[in-house]
């Protein structure tokens, strides 16, 4: 009975210890935890084909058949001194291989402009060969995003209303990967660089008034241009970089 009872105290307090979490002890809630969130679409023409990629699988579809292939999701394959990933998969239905490399590309249908282009050699079980396709792609802006954020946490220390002339917040549209809001003085505006498990906010532009707290308010956006990683818990949005976390928002109505 006693060899029993230790054994099952260890298996508690490895499940313990294998739990992973934030500096300030939540526990930690990536964009990996969220399986079924599409975080990469690629559309191609002559023939039409799409492609999905998600935490959990890949989906290749076509208008002929819209319900698709499924593929079990793989980490991509980064390609060294270049923006460029390449995901293999196989499984019963065949597989395939997507190649993603940064740079403008018009998908040849609309005269929308894309961030990345792609090439997709697939091959269906029971055929021979692959089959080259073409197109291009972007990433997806989690919708999670989708909301107004105030500042709550800069650099480890709690906010107060009297450390800015207005507390910083941010209204971040997930759909045109776009945010704007208040610095704490001026206003802000800027565009979001996304990818899998990345966010950037970048083209960060500001209004030129002055006020009496302007050191705070370029404290402020030098950690919002250096933050590189997001977590979303509790209604609380966490941007961090490899030196740690940087800023802290709550999500208001």
């Amino acid at each position: 009975m006693k060899k029993i009872g230790i054994l099952m105290l260890l298996a508690i307090v490895c499940a313990c210890n294998s739990t992973k979490t934030n500096e300030n002890g939540t526990p930690k809630e990536t964009v990996s935890a969220n399986p079924d969130l599409v975080y990469f679409k690629a559309i191609g023409t002559e023939p039409f084909w799409g492609v999905e990629i998600s935490n959990s699988q890949i989906k290749y579809t076509t208008p002929e058949d819209p319900e698709g292939i499924l593929f079990p999701a793989v980490k991509p394959v980064r390609v060294m001194d270049a923006n460029i990933k390449t995901y293999q998969s196989k499984s019963k239905a065949g597989e395939i291989k997507i190649t993603i490399a940064y740079g403008k590309c018009s998908d040849g249908m609309s005269d929308m402009d894309h961030d990345y282009s792609v090439t997709v050699a697939l091959k269906k079980a029971g055929e021979k060969e692959f089959k080259d396709l073409r197109g291009c792609g972007n990433y997806i802006v989690d919708y999670r995003l989708h909301d107004i954020w105030v500042l709550e946490e800069m650099e480890g220390k709690k906010i107060e209303d009297s450390d800015f002339n207005k507390r910083p917040s941010m209204e971040i549209k997930a759909k045109e990967a776009t945010f704007g809001g208040v610095a704490g003085c001026n206003r802000m505006f800027g565009k979001l660089f996304s990818e899998r498990e990345l966010l950037r906010f970048t083209d960060v532009g500001l209004t030129r008034m002055a006020c009496d707290k302007m050191a705070n308010e370029a404290k402020f956006v030098k950690a919002l241009e250096s933050s590189t990683a997001y977590e979303i818990k509790n209604n609380r949005l966490y941007l961090s970089n490899p030196d740690g976390l940087k800023l802290v928002f709550k999500k208001v109505d």
